[in-house]
């Protein structure tokens, strides 16, 4: 998991995919608020190499009516663009029951809520990167009120891992 700034993002050396896709993903930070709900292309979309970025407006949960879920083949980046929420996150050791798993989707859910795991308060110029392996649990409230939230699907294999070479 990758915990930052936006004005800190374009210093990671994540790959081609990340280069290409941050200076469209900060145009739509900008607009902040005032960017209306919707899916969003990136570098292109899916169909051209690039990614999907999908933006929401929601009242944020308790957790007790949160659940993790994990991916397998895409990373998430989560941003809070008004309002805030927290996120959970832990690293997936392979024993952990789940409670629903769609492969089509790229989703499993799971049934416990470990009490090691980080928890974070995402605010507007903040952003998370969660990858393949790591279990989070978004949406949950923090100061209330409604979140405006983008979150980007990137196929983690077009991200070079720092560390993974």
């Amino acid at each position: 998991m990758i915990v930052d700034t936006f004005e800190r993002g374009a210093r990671y050396l994540l790959g081609e995919c990340w280069n290409s896709l941050y200076p469209e993903l900060m145009e739509l930070v900008r607009q902040g608020e005032n960017l209306p709900d919707g899916r969003y292309l990136l570098a292109g979309g899916p169909e051209k190499g690039g990614v999907a970025a999908f933006v929401d407006s929601y009242e944020a949960r308790p957790e007790d009516e949160t659940r993790y879920e994990s991916h397998e083949r895409m990373a998430d980046i989560q941003a809070v663009l008004a309002g805030d929420e927290f996120i959970s996150v832990f690293f997936l050791r392979g024993d952990e029951k789940e409670s629903m798993r769609d492969d089509t989707r790229d989703l499993a859910f799971y049934e416990d809520k470990p009490a090691g795991a980080a928890r974070v308060l995402l605010t507007p110029g903040m952003f998370t990167l969660v990858m393949p392996g790591e279990a989070h649990m978004p949406c949950v409230k923090a100061s209330g009120g409604r979140v405006k939230k983008l979150v980007v699907k990137i196929p983690a294999e077009l991200l070079a891992v720092p560390g993974s070479r």
